[in-house]
């Protein structure tokens, strides 16, 4: 038999009207209150966000995941799918009606973000996959809806960021790779007009210039974040430079890692013993890689679950506009080891 609000409301020991106001973000329930409602709403299987739907008061909350170069973007891959399932994981624990649309560069062109929520009838927004040549990055004017932005930062007074420090986590990454004794390092680069790609390269000069080491750009591959390209960049500078012209291939994804690892295999080496490859992400599927892939763990689902509760604490007057930085870890695994002399 189902869980009803009825249910709810009796084991929390409030009134039928308080669920449905504190399931609903109504400002006149006690935050507490509020808290052990949703707890023991989830602790009895109940799913608050029925009741988001059957309402059509004011004070409700309509938020979306709103994501740019879905269909036409090749690249879309784990990371994505794991931003995603972090913001609907925190619109269901908060009982908070959420929906996703789709753009690419030319609706930006076409259409406001002002009047996209205008005509979905959003209180705000979660932007995803923004590129730094979109329409978006020049800036939402004041009076727009409040947004936040994953990694690719947009101007504007009703504008939030989640991201992470890339700069120094890229460094981080180096400077491990450096740490093992390498020296030669060629880069396998992301896309060229993301923010990330440009902050990861900052990190890796960073390291490489404070350790006396020289980045040039024959030791880059430019690939558009797809394993294909990395497998195909990766193999033509094996084939067309000396053996001995790298020992690590620091890579800005973990599937430009999985590419590389493909490229340096299907030539006859190994990994880690003749090339050692490292990724960036933290994506599940380096635990079943062989090898292993050592990586920066961005905890992903985290950084969409963040975005989606700083969105609804800007609605409800909570938080200030901000940049909010996670943390994020170094995960060795099996894919480095030191150069063979």
């Amino acid at each position: 038999m189902s869980v009803t609000i009825q249910d709810v409301a009796k084991a929390a020991g409030v009134t039928v009207g308080t669920v449905s106001r504190a399931l609903n973000n109504y400002a006149d329930v006690n935050e507490n209150t509020r808290q052990r409602i949703i707890r023991t709403a989830r602790e009895m299987g109940y799913h608050p966000n029925l009741i988001a739907r059957s309402l059509s008061s004011k004070h409700a909350r309509r938020i979306a995941l709103i994501v740019s170069g879905f269909l036409e973007d090749k690249m879309f891959n784990h990371f994505e799918t794991m931003l995603m399932k972090g913001c609907y994981q925190f619109a269901q624990e908060w009982g908070v009606e959420l929906s996703m649309h789709m753009i690419n560069s030319e609706i930006q062109r076409q259409k406001s973000y002002e009047q996209l929520c205008h005509e979905h009838n959003l209180s705000g927004a979660v932007l995803l996959g923004l590129k730094t040549t979109d329409p978006y990055c020049d800036g939402f004017p004041a009076g727009s809806p409040p947004c936040v932005t994953i990694d690719t930062q947009v101007k504007g007074p009703n504008v939030s960021n989640v991201t992470l420090d890339h700069i120094a986590a890229f460094d981080e990454l180096t400077q491990y790779l450096i740490d093992q004794g390498h020296r030669r390092i060629v880069l396998v680069h992301g896309r060229k007009e993301a923010m990330v790609s440009m902050e990861r390269l900052a990190g890796a000069h960073q390291a490489m210039t404070r350790n006396g080491l020289p980045l040039t750009h024959d030791q880059i591959i430019y690939t558009n974040f797809l394993r294909e390209e990395a497998y195909a960049g990766v193999r033509r500078y094996l084939e067309t430079h000396d053996s001995h012209s790298v020992t690590a291939f620091l890579c800005m994804s973990d599937m430009l890692a999985i590419g590389t690892i493909e490229a340096i295999k299907s030539l006859g080496y190994k990994v880690p013993r003749d090339y050692s490859v490292v990724g960036y992400d933290g994506l599940d599927v380096t635990e079943f890689t062989d090898p292993r892939i050592t990586t920066i763990d961005q905890n992903i689902r985290l950084k969409g679950y963040e975005a989606a509760h700083l969105l609804l604490d800007m609605l409800d007057g909570k938080r200030p506009t901000q940049r909010l930085v996670l943390p994020h870890t170094l995960s060795i695994k099996d894919s480095v080891a030191p150069p063979a002399l």
